[in-house]
């Protein structure tokens, strides 16, 4: 099988580069403590990498809750706007980035996370999100029209990033199985990069769910499996 020839990166965020999923839990387990309740992994692994709105109707119908969205999103805004400053990078993110950056190629950010949402989540590593420049799109913005699975997010990306980018010249890392999907979906490579903290029974390497490769950590990627530049060290 020949080597993809990549010409541009694209990266979810949450789960990818930041070690979000484990805040999500914090603060959705922090909601349900006056209903007795806590955060199953079955209904998280439904809601990852999902838009806001449709995670949490899929959290209040599983669990039941007597809460509409907009009152379970105002507790949940606020928590995570006060817990997400103690994000920490993803193991290998960093590496990758600045790797990518100092060999001049193209990057860009397509997480389903709203503005605002990013701009908290990633206050804490500004530097190396600046390497990104204005090659940002978020779960809000207006010319995304539909979330992931739909491969709106990543082909919006790729039009920004550079204008005579093709699909096939795109490699998409993701965490979540539906962030693959939009991968697929766009056309695009992928590399699923699954946590496996966060894994359903019988998840494991023979379900790629569609990715052309599948590793666990970003500290396992080999560069040029899809002809880009090797590590130094």
């Amino acid at each position: 099988m020949a080597t993809p020839q990549v010409r541009a990166c694209l990266f979810d965020m949450d789960g990818l580069l930041l070690d979000t999923e484990t805040i999500y839990s914090e603060v959705t387990n922090k909601i349900l403590e006056p209903f007795n309740k806590t955060f199953p992994m079955e209904t998280k692994l439904k809601m990852m990498g999902r838009d806001v709105r449709t995670a949490t109707e899929i959290l209040l119908a599983d669990l039941q809750l007597p809460m509409t969205f907009e009152e379970y999103d105002q507790q949940a805004t606020a928590l995570k706007k006060e817990y997400f400053r103690k994000t920490a990078m993803m193991p290998g993110a960093a590496r990758l980035i600045e790797h990518l950056v100092n060999h001049g190629v193209p990057i860009a950010v397509a997480t389903s996370s709203a503005k605002s949402m990013f701009l908290a989540k990633t206050e804490s590593h500004r530097a190396l999100f600046d390497l990104f420049g204005t090659n940002v799109t978020c779960g809000d913005d207006p010319e995304v029209a539909r979330s992931k699975p739909a491969p709106d997010i990543f082909l919006t990306a790729m039009r920004r990033l550079d204008s005579g980018l093709q699909a096939a010249d795109c490699l998409v890392f993701e965490d979540a199985e539906n962030g693959v999907d939009a991968a697929s979906n766009a056309c695009m490579h992928s590399v699923w990069v699954q946590d496996t903290r966060f894994t359903a029974p019988g998840q494991g390497a023979s379900a790629a769910h569609g990715a052309t490769e599948r590793i666990t950590t970003l500290l396992e990627f080999d560069p040029t499996k899809y002809g880009l530049p090797p590590f130094e060290h």
